[in-house]
């Protein structure tokens, strides 16, 4: 099984640490899944990526190199302990320490375990930080608290709480100032914070230990976090060590736990994790008011790790979209967002695709171009092009690029889209239709009317990311693009809209075509038949695909 490892950097002068858990990429600019902004950094300086179980730094060919513990590398296996330097910027793998998800409980003994309600912790306390008096002082840690003080030492301890979460800024800066206040307000020897996952399962997320504390594994019960969190119940033992003597527990036994406390990250009926705190040298180290404060800072550090992990969220959301609008319809955007369409997890990765691609340009814009000015020629450009994107989006397919006064789009990639042929005919015919009322508007001034055409052409190809370092462009490679390419430059008449053979056999929907015989295209050593779509014959394609973005 592949370590659970962090990355310890700082980047502006502010420590951050991020978690090791997919590949990732490392460079200067957005796009990157791990800033690092330092002029000594590329716009993609490196990769980290899993091989058989081991984590490697690769350099993408970078101006400033990538040093591993002080030797430049161009590709290096890492591991926990060691110090890379992407440029000038160094970055430190460091390991959690093992955690020991035994069978076995460390609260089985019903004398020496106490079990506190979340629901009788807030009728008895509720958590109203402007209740907080400060007229008592905070007791000593692990000391039984008077009755009556125990609610203000509650309360002034999560007032301090409270502020110190406000400045953390991210969800590993946050669980870091949760356990530094854990061990400031609690005498613990050692702690762990565990986050449930999207499927339920316990992923240990930080630990820490008193300095000179052994740092070996902590053992957790599975059971007791399935308990803690079904039931929502704070716990604590005061001599677990005793308690694994009576019933045989050799795994609690072996790690020698004399007294622990287990409390849910809670947010009124929500557990979205636990804290577990424990000593290894004290026999009733905690106090029922111990359990008390441990339980009040869950349910504080519970609201501040949803809310961190709801930026994170809107974070990754932002970047997704950033990378991907360029190219795709909002709605395609949107579900490619919210999963609910999968792309390949390697953006940077080429592979073979089933597509269809459309070419489309103005004709006669040269001439037209001449007769204005450059702010004239960008308004008209900007006109036809806002109905191209429009048509190409309303059908899910993906922008490639502008070539002067023509656009390239493809469909059936990223997403796979059985319909892509239909696809491709239908958003053609849309881009005739937006510029027909564009030049029904044209013509009230006076204006020559504009008249474009279009090519289609359906097969395999590669798509992906293809370019250099500086720059790369999402497109589609092959002769497929080539075949449609010379389809609208060396067949198309202006108004027509014309589709190879191939894309007329992969047609699922009924359009109106007319053959227009076959054409010798730059490239080709045979003729290749060549069709005009007039329309579409029957309502039945359009109200399957009409304002679809996406395959279903």
């Amino acid at each position: 099984m592949t370590d659970q490892l962090q990355i310890h950097y700082v980047d502006l002068g502010v420590p951050r640490v991020a978690d090791l858990n997919a590949a990732l990429s490392v460079g200067r600019t957005e796009g990157n899944e791990l800033i690092l902004n330092h002029p000594s950094v590329s716009r993609k300086h490196a990769k980290i990526e899993l091989r058989n179980g081991q984590w490697w730094i690769v350099d993408l060919k970078s101006t400033n190199g990538v040093k591993v513990n002080g030797t430049l590398v161009t590709e290096a296996a890492v591991g926990s302990g060691d110090k890379i330097h992407i440029g000038s910027v160094q970055i430190e793998f460091k390991a959690l320490p093992a955690v020991d998800f035994t069978a076995e409980s460390i609260f089985d003994n019903p004398s020496g375990t106490v079990i506190r309600r979340i629901s009788d912790f807030n009728s008895e306390f509720g958590l109203d930080v402007a209740d907080v008096s400060a007229a008592r002082p905070i007791s000593e840690p692990g000391t039984k608290a008077a009755p009556q003080v125990t609610r203000e030492k509650i309360f002034q301890v999560l007032v301090q709480v409270a502020k110190a979460m406000l400045q953390s800024d991210d969800l590993n800066s946050l669980l870091q100032t949760v356990m530094d206040m854990i061990f400031r307000y609690l005498p613990v020897e050692r702690g762990l914070i565990i986050l449930f996952d999207e499927q339920g399962n316990p992923v240990p997320k930080l630990t820490k230990f008193l300095e000179d504390a052994d740092g070996q594994e902590i053992p957790i019960s599975r059971t007791i976090l399935k308990m803690v969190a079904e039931q929502q119940v704070s716990l604590m033992t005061s001599n677990a060590l005793e308690d694994a003597r009576l019933l045989g527990g050799k795994s609690i036994a072996i790690h020698g736990i004399r007294s622990a406390m287990c409390v849910p990250l809670w947010n009124k009926a929500h557990v979205i994790g636990a804290v577990q705190v424990d000593s290894r040298i004290h026999i009733g180290r905690f106090t029922e008011e111990d359990l008390d404060l441990l339980t009040a800072l869950a349910n504080f550090a519970a609201v501040a790790i949803e809310r961190a992990q709801l930026s994170e969220k809107i974070e990754q959301e932002r970047k997704i979209r950033t990378k991907m609008e360029r190219y795709h319809s909002p709605a395609v955007i949107d579900e490619i967002v919210k999963g609910v369409i999968s792309v390949s997890a390697d953006e940077t990765e080429i592979r073979a695709a089933e597509v269809s691609i459309l070419f489309a340009d103005i004709s006669g814009f040269t001439t037209v171009s001449e007769t204005q000015s450059p702010e004239e020629v960008a308004e008209f450009l900007s006109h036809f092009f806002s109905c191209a994107v429009e048509s190409i989006f309303a059908y899910g397919g993906t922008l490639d690029k502008f070539i002067g006064d023509a656009v390239m789009a493809f469909f059936g990639a990223p997403i796979k889209q059985d319909d892509h042929a239909d696809r491709a005919v239908l958003a053609g015919l849309m881009m005739q239709r937006l510029v027909g009322d564009w030049n029904a508007e044209r013509a009230k001034a006076d204006l020559p009317e504009v008249r474009i055409r279009i090519g289609i052409n359906s097969g395999p190809a590669v798509v992906g990311n293809v370019g250099t370092e500086k720059r790369v462009d999402y497109t589609v490679l092959g002769s497929a693009v080539n075949i449609a390419s010379r389809l609208e430059s060396g067949v198309a008449k202006p108004g027509q809209l014309v589709i190879s053979s191939n894309t007329l056999e992969r047609i699922v929907g009924s359009f109106d075509t007319e053959a227009l015989g076959e054409f010798a295209l730059k490239g080709l050593q045979q003729k290749l038949p060549v069709y005009m779509v007039r329309g579409v014959n029957t309502s039945a394609v359009t109200s399957t695909l009409q304002g679809t973005t996406s395959a279903r």
